[in-house]
């Protein structure tokens, strides 16, 4: 499998080889327990908006999962699942990251029950949560991370790219530490276009407000954008991602960028080779961060 990488002259030291054998994490819950790390391993659905309709008290909760061992103000990543926004749960998390940081795995509102669109106020309103509530639960403000896979990636990129989201909640979209997106839809999500009326074909490109390149030009924090080999990969998935990539370096909108193609792996399989990337695009965003 070739390995190929883009906007970041320093190879990652790992065998490309290995990304096979890393495992596709689906956490199930388990219960609070102590004995590892901070003595804590989880905190379970955790509310985190405060919306009294029944459909947000049910879905908006979140899980918090502390490294496997005890980390001197570790990072910790928070992280939105993928299913286009009608499907998926918090339970898919990249669990291995556990050994070196903290993970906050996130569950939001799906459409039909909501538009699409407003799914990002969810993802809005977790992030605000973690940096409000982070030295009760051990965080470091300086080192939160965000990324998701698909639909999340999407969800948390527009967290960065449009200020207007965190910002309403008093936090800059630039206190993120950095965003980690796993093949994600840089353009108008297809089921934000379908929820909001649009008839034109899902393979029609649409930038604006509600898409990540539409925000392109405002100042975001570092970002590392992962994508499969585009000829297995999400239609447009690959050429979206470059084209965010070359936009965000040429018009300096974040201190830094790099994206990865990984031949041979599909949308769905691309999550294999997450984590090694993760780490060390977090050990070097944090080092900016000094």
């Amino acid at each position: 499998m070739k390995f190929i990488e883009s906007f970041s002259l320093k190879k990652l030291t790992f065998a490309i080889s290995a990304l096979f054998l890393l495992p596709f994490a689906f956490a199930s819950e388990r219960p609070v327990s102590s004995g590892s790390g901070t003595g804590r391993e989880s905190m379970l659905n955790v509310a985190y908006c405060d919306r009294e309709d029944s459909y947000s008290q049910s879905a908006c909760k979140l899980d918090i999962h502390f490294p496997k061992a005890k980390l001197k103000k570790a990072p910790v990543l928070v992280w939105f699942h993928g299913g286009g926004i009608t499907a998926g749960t918090k339970n898919s998390y990249p669990s291995d990251m556990l050994e070196t940081c903290a993970v906050v795995s996130v569950g939001y509102r799906l459409s039909p029950k909501i538009k699409a669109h407003e799914a990002i106020e969810d993802a809005a309103d977790a992030i605000a949560w973690i940096f409000q509530n982070a030295e009760a639960i051990g965080i470091d403000k300086k080192k939160i991370f965000i990324g998701g896979h698909s639909a999340g990636a999407y969800l948390s990129g527009m967290c960065i790219a449009a200020p207007k989201y965190l910002k309403s909640r008093g936090i800059e979209n630039t206190d993120i530490a950095g965003a980690i997106l796993l093949s994600g839809q840089t353009t108008k999500h297809f089921q934000v276009r379908k929820d909001l009326g649009d008839k034109d074909s899902q393979w029609l490109p649409k930038i604006d407000e509600l898409s990540i390149l539409g925000n392109a030009e405002n100042k975001m924090p570092p970002i590392c954008l992962i994508v499969g080999d585009r000829r297995v990969e999400f239609p447009e998935r690959v050429e979206e991602n470059f084209l965010l990539a070359a936009v965000l370096k040429k018009l300096k909108s974040s201190p830094l960028v790099e994206i990865y193609e990984l031949e041979g792996l599909n949308h769905s399989s691309v999550f294999c080779a997450f984590s090694p990337i993760a780490k060390d695009f977090i050990k070097k965003a944090s080092a900016l961060k000094k």
